[in-house]
């Protein structure tokens, strides 16, 4: 056999072992806690995307990022004590049929006809899908916002804790003084000039200091608001927050429990500068900072090592955050989701479980599935896929043994990639792939 490669086999051969290469850095990377969070750019919302990035760089990240989900998922299953995340994404979504593979515009693949358990909070693959949905509304929101001549601020609220506090308790208080805050004849005469606003809950934990549960919420003003005069708001907002936490056995200061900062696109375009503020906003909790672990930084340590104390850490954060919104918004006059027109709010489920687009390509039969979950596969697929098309992917799994046929109605244009030319073709650009690792 000549060993001459065809320069377009050559680049596919190239472009797949990047894909195998971006799999297993991900798979090494969700041993480690990932940096970065909204805690380290409190002051500034766009410092967590760094300098610019190429369109190649971000697509490979975006393929790093998924294989990490995938990883801690499976890592999760045999400590978690949540049914619905043990099998996210293990099922399909009545208990029978196959599972399907999808390719999307944009290299983009994914699975459909699979059961997912729709937490925001505890689901490594979930919280990324209603993260990601979340950060569009509230950037659809902000750029309304300017665009109608408003301003907007961002306020966080915190509340002192120690290492006796249990997560449900301080939640609840935080809870119960956010409700204080944006109620009672003093709110009404602070909303004044509102659009409305958007409140997230971020949770993190040291060792020092325990459970740091606390509120990021971002005001929208009709006008502009002078600084002073919206941190005049959130001074007398933090003096009801305290006195709702005393009620609870916890209090507050007016050094450290309140923050202001006025949001300010600045040279940036309006979409792009809003959808990262917004996706720093939605995605906070799931990274570290100077304020302590993630959650699922403690599910890395806790999967990792199997300690007694980071195993006991995650299980009372699965049962606090159970049943509590991620992301809630101001109602009523104040519907900042009417102003943006983005209509009716979905639950966390329905976003999680929606069809997310493209054509059904492969179902992936028999034991394959199975396979590709016990053996941790799934990225590795989806890589390929996203990297050489449906007609590496079925080379793919043809390599390990693994059967599949067409998902109708899905119509392959070309010649069927099963021919025995196509198969050896196939053989080499994967042969040639593993020689680069």
């Amino acid at each position: 056999m000549s060993h001459h490669r065809h320069p377009a086999a050559t680049s596919e051969a190239g472009t797949c072992a990047r894909a195998a290469e971006g799999s297993a850095r991900a798979r090494e990377g969700a041993k480690r806690p990932s940096g970065g969070a909204l805690g380290n750019h409190a002051h500034n919302p766009s410092g967590a995307a760094g300098g610019a990035v190429s369109g190649v760089d971000e697509v490979a990240a975006v393929r790093d990022r998924r294989a990490e989900r995938w990883a801690l998922l499976d890592a999760a299953r045999p400590v978690s004590r949540v049914k619905r995340l043990r099998e996210c994404r293990r099922a399909t979504l009545t208990g029978t049929g196959n599972p399907v593979l999808r390719t999307a515009p944009g290299g983009r693949s994914g699975f459909a006809g699979l059961a997912t358990c729709g937490s925001p909070w505890v689901c490594p693959c979930c919280s990324g899908k209603i993260a990601a949905r979340r950060a569009s509304e509230l950037a659809a929101v902000m750029a309304a916002v300017e665009v109608a001549g408003g301003v907007m601020d961002l306020v966080t609220f915190t509340v002192r804790h120690h290492q006796g506090h249990r997560l449900a308790d301080v939640w609840d208080a935080v809870s119960a003084a956010w409700a204080r805050v944006t109620s009672g004849a003093a709110w009404m005469e602070d909303k004044a000039g509102l659009l409305g606003w958007a409140r997230v809950v971020e949770v993190t934990h040291t060792g020092r200091n325990g459970w740091h549960v606390h509120v990021h919420a971002l005001l929208a003003w009709s006008s502009p608001v002078p600084e002073a005069a919206s941190a005049w708001v959130a001074m007398r907002g933090w003096g009801r927050w305290d006195r709702a936490l005393r009620r609870w056995g916890f209090d507050s200061t007016p050094v450290h429990g309140v923050d202001t900062r006025r949001v300010v696109s600045g040279d940036e375009g309006l979409a792009g500068y809003f959808g990262k503020a917004a996706l720093e906003l939605t995605s906070s909790w799931t990274k570290d900072s100077r304020a302590g672990r993630s959650p699922f930084a403690l599910l890395r340590d806790a999967t990792e090592t199997y300690e007694a104390g980071d195993l006991g850490l995650w299980w009372e954060y699965e049962a606090a955050s159970h049943g509590r919104k991620q992301l809630t918004w101001s109602t009523g006059r104040m519907d900042l989701r009417r102003l943006a027109g983005l209509g009716r709010e979905e639950s966390d489920e329905a976003v999680a479980a929606e069809d997310t687009g493209g054509d059904d390509a492969v179902e992936l039969v028999g034991e394959t599935w199975p396979t590709l979950s016990r053996r941790r596969w799934q990225p590795e697929l989806l890589a390929v896929t996203d990297v050489g098309g449906v007609g590496a992917a079925v080379a793919w799994l043809d390599e390990r043994g693994l059967p599949w046929r067409w998902a109708r109605p899905y119509r392959r244009e070309g010649p069927r990639p099963r021919s025995v030319q196509a198969q050896r073709e196939a053989r080499e650009v994967l042969s040639y792939s593993s020689s680069l690792l």
